[in-house]
């Protein structure tokens, strides 16, 4: 399975379905990974103690863990992008997370994670009339096809101090490309066409810190991320087949993604019923670009939440459906332009396996990207999530308890 899940990984493309709102955030639009029960979640999970979350959402949580868990999720989405007059749709399926923790006894725990940042996919077309001394004579075709988006690799350390605190530290490599390019074709006396294209790449390194405290039935947790400046390169070659000069420029600049923050907490009502929360954003307003377009870019702050039902934990021998994890999960975040929104809602089952040591989560879900300035058009998108989470205990305790 991790042989499967880590070939999946090298052939993966970083970006998912296609938005038309990723022209006006220097990164695309961000993405939500983690494990199942965190993408059940709407991507909560910076205050959820459990082994299979790994590093995702908050490298604390390698703090509790005593068993090797692998985890992995992938996701099929459908995109209908709306406005007044058409509608198209879009179809991908891409990886969302792959993590690996390994426990070092007394030391702690060890732990590695690839995941999805961004998707800056985006195709768009349009045929436009030009009018001629009053009358319409030629077609103007216009198009903007782009594609890449931003990943992260992680490694890390996770420890429990004195049962009571949680720690971990994690450093992050992140790497960013993009390509872009705008077509323009003339059909008519203006017979032509011109190409406008231009790829972008970027890596920096990063690093990850979180904190959790277990209190009785609460676990409270912080996690926060920063990233260090470095230099990026853009490419980009100007050719045409109507009175155009080819043209061909590099450019090396200075790029530095934006820190993050999360708070979040969960609750263990009783054996049945589990509750948790996290508010957090992205600090746009500290992303630094030599080149980038002058525009105003907002702090984005993301709630998500969701609970958990399983109606009979307790069972020594229960039937598969007494066992089952039901959940369900919300989600509100902005975007870098102040007028973006997008919100999510999901539900979701989880499929216990060989007591509790495998668990596989399906997920449905449905979300809803909007801005104010553009009140005729909206994105919708329906996914279908499927998380393998998979553990083994590799050494046993040699005290006996009776």
């Amino acid at each position: 399975m991790i042989i499967f899940a880590t070939a999946l990984t090298a052939l993966n493309h970083p970006a998912a379905s296609q938005s038309l709102f990723s022209l006006y955030s220097p990164l695309g639009i961000p993405l939500r990974s983690g494990s199942g029960q965190s993408l059940s979640f709407c991507g909560t999970g910076a205050g959820i103690g459990n082994d299979f979350f790994g590093l995702t959402n908050n490298p604390a949580n390698l703090g509790i863990s005593g068993r090797t868990t692998f985890s992995s999720a992938v996701s099929g989405e459908l995109l209908t992008l709306d406005d007044v007059e058409s509608a198209t749709r879009h179809l991908d399926m891409h990886l969302r997370l792959f993590s690996l923790t390994i426990p070092i006894g007394a030391f702690g725990a060890l732990g590695v994670s690839f995941e999805p940042y961004s998707t800056a996919n985006i195709r768009f077309r349009l045929m436009q009339k030009i009018a001629i001394d009053g009358m319409f004579a030629d077609t103007a075709e216009l198009g903007l096809i782009g594609s890449g988006g931003a990943i992260t690799w992680q490694a890390g350390w996770g420890y429990t101090i004195r049962k009571v605190l949680r720690v971990g530290i994690a450093y992050r490599r992140f790497s960013f490309n993009r390509s872009m390019t705008e077509i323009t074709r003339m059909h008519g006396s203006l017979h032509g066409r011109l190409l406008d294209s231009s790829r972008t790449s970027f890596s920096t390194n990063g690093v990850r810190v979180g904190l959790q405290a277990p209190v009785n039935k609460l676990t409270v947790g912080l996690s926060g991320d920063y990233f260090f400046i470095n230099r990026a390169r853009t490419d980009r070659v100007i050719s045409g087949t109507r009175d155009t000069v080819d043209l061909t420029a590099s450019e090396r600049y200075y790029f530095k993604p934006p820190p993050s923050l999360t708070a979040g907490l969960s609750w263990q009502f009783n054996p049945r019923w589990f509750a948790a929360c996290d508010i957090g954003a992205t600090l746009w307003e500290r992303f630094y670009s030599e080149i980038e377009p002058v525009r105003t870019l907002h702090d984005a702050w993301h709630v998500s939440g969701g609970v958990q039902f399983i109606p009979a934990p307790e069972l020594l021998t229960p039937k598969l459906y007494e066992i089952i994890q039901y959940r369900a999960g919300l989600r509100y975040t902005g975007l870098p332009e102040a007028d973006g929104t997008e919100m999510a809602a999901t539900i979701a089952v989880g499929l216990p396996m060989q007591s509790n040591d495998a668990l596989f989560d399906v997920i449905f879900e449905y979300a809803q990207r909007r801005d104010r300035r553009f009140e005729r058009y909206r994105e919708n998108m329906f996914s279908l999530k499927l998380g393998i989470n998979g553990a083994r205990k590799w050494y046993q305790s040699n005290k006996e308890n009776y």
